[in-house]
């Protein structure tokens, strides 16, 4: 893969096809029933950026994007970066305690939100000025309606080097939050390389966008990729509550990513579903993110589909993916794929020393998509990052060929849901419990290998399943929340009796 200049970065593409293809659709909205072109995303991105010059944001000060999969979320992360701004892209869905911590960490100086959330996060908001996305025009302490600032539109700055165009957050294990930037020239190649391990897309490709934007393959593979291409964002949050069948054929869908969970969903229902199959895109892509997916699920969704079976890909917070199986190449069942362009990968013991192929060990990645370290994290960056290759606790194999294949996670964390889980974090609050003194929590796979979390609590007094679930409802999000929870009496106490 040849190295790229600021020029050909996916802003400048994007600006590029706003004037080349004013008239191709950029996202056409399922839920609101919205079709937004190349130009219109340009225009309402230049009119965010008004806001931000009229709050007085200075170039290079952190923005955080608090807000859902949206238009708004769109134009307001090209605007953050044509303001040569910082994104700090957090998950709405975060509690007040998940959502104080990484607040903590970045430091932004603006946040941008909806009405609702700002109503929710009021008192954890306000010491930073919040800016509300959409109508309204009652005064707010230390926040801004964005219905109340003048519509006075400001050109996007093109970045002219490789800075910061996102800040967001993951975890390793530690038990806190870890802040991951990546780079203008990195994201851009990053989704270059997998482009060239698809059927080729561009203007007239039709990507299903179900993934949140808020994670680095929904940022990467979901928004910045498509919109440096010039394809269209097909957008919904209630995929769940439609015929996955009748949304790919009526929108002749050629690109579409969906986590294990869904695949999981969607096959059930399809196998349901009455009446012939319904036309699809003849290059139709469908590609597993977000956790390990067995061949057989992926199998299944591509012959109730009547398409080619589901792919899959592999890729960290800290990478971006980096692995991925080949629409157009040779592809083994079971395998995460082969590294793409730009991407060098070891595979290695205890000691370090190279595995034969076959042979089980740590995966080791480095790269220009690869993050150097963690913000303002020395020692946590002496464990993970070592003479240039992240140690991403991942243990894998190779086959003969170069193809990856996953075999578990060494690290204490956890995909729930395809969302990231720390098992120190979840005991670190189970310990906020007055009569906790232990806690354990971990994973055990279900007969549909399916990772379910479990908790041991040992204590005495008033500790229950009750007062456990309540206090981990109070400061964790839902998909943290354990399935099972058992408490154990304390040794000393039983003694006693």
């Amino acid at each position: 893969m040849k190295s790229l200049t600021h020029k050909e970065g996916f802003l400048h593409r994007f600006v590029d096809f706003s004037h080349s293809f004013p008239e191709q659709i950029a996202i056409r909205d399922l839920d609101a029933d919205e079709t937004v072109t190349y130009r219109d995303l340009r225009i309402r991105a230049e009119e965010c950026n008004g806001f931000l010059h009229a709050l007085k944001v200075s170039p290079g000060e952190k923005v955080a994007l608090v807000l859902p999969n949206s238009v708004d979320f769109i134009a307001y992360y090209l605007a953050v970066i044509g303001h040569g701004a910082v994104p700090v892209i957090l998950n709405y869905k975060l509690t007040a305690f998940e959502l104080g911590n990484v607040l903590g960490i970045s430091k932004p100086s603006l946040i941008v939100t909806t009405g609702a959330l700002f109503e929710q996060h009021q008192d954890l908001f306000q010491p930073t000025h919040a800016l509300i996305v959409g109508n309204g025009d009652e005064p707010l302490e230390n926040a801004t309606v964005e219905a109340t600032l003048p519509r006075q539109a400001q050109p996007l700055s093109l970045p002219d080097d490789n800075p910061i165009v996102s800040m967001q957050f993951t975890y390793r294990g530690i038990g806190k939050p870890l802040a991951v930037c990546h780079r203008y020239l990195d994201l851009t190649q990053s989704s270059d390389g997998l482009h060239e391990q698809f059927h080729p897309q561009g203007v007239g490709s039709v990507h299903l966008v179900t993934l949140p934007l808020y994670a680095i393959f929904g940022l990467s593979v979901m928004m910045v990729f498509p919109l440096s291409i010039g394809a269209t964002l097909l957008m919904t949050n209630t995929l769940l509550n439609r015929d996955l069948a009748q949304v790919l054929s009526e929108h002749q869908v050629t690109f579409a990513c969906l986590v294990p969970d869904v695949i999981r969903y969607f096959n059930s229902r399809l196998a349901k579903r009455k009446g012939p199959r319904l036309p699809l895109h003849p290059h139709l892509m469908m590609y597993s993110g977000g956790s390990h997916l067995p061949a057989d699920e992926g199998e299944k969704l591509g012959k109730l589909l009547g398409c080619a079976a589901v792919l899959q890909g592999y890729g960290l917070t800290e990478s971006m993916p980096v692995i991925v199986q080949s629409s157009v190449g040779e592809v083994h069942r079971g395998a995460m794929g082969r590294p793409i362009s730009g991407v060098e990968l070891r595979v290695v013991d205890a000691q370090g020393q190279d595995v034969v192929a076959g042979r089980i060990g740590e995966l080791l990645i480095r790269g220009s998509m690869v993050i150097p370290g963690y913000e303002a994290a020395p020692e946590i960056n002496a464990r993970f990052f070592r003479d240039g290759w992240l140690h991403t606790g991942d243990l894998v194999w190779r086959d003969e060929e170069g193809h990856v294949f996953f075999y578990c996670q060494r690290l204490r964390i956890s995909k729930i849901k395809a969302q990231m889980v720390d098992l120190a974090e979840i005991e670190s609050v189970a310990l906020k419990h007055p009569d906790a003194v232990r806690a354990r929590a971990y994973i055990v796979p279900d007969h549909k290998e399916v990772n379910v979390l479990h908790l041991s609590v040992e204590g005495d007094g008033e500790l229950s399943q009750n007062s456990v679930t309540t206090l981990l409802s109070r400061y964790l999000s839902g998909f943290k929340l354990p399935k099972i929870i058992e408490i154990v009496p304390l040794k000393e106490a039983l003694h006693a009796r």
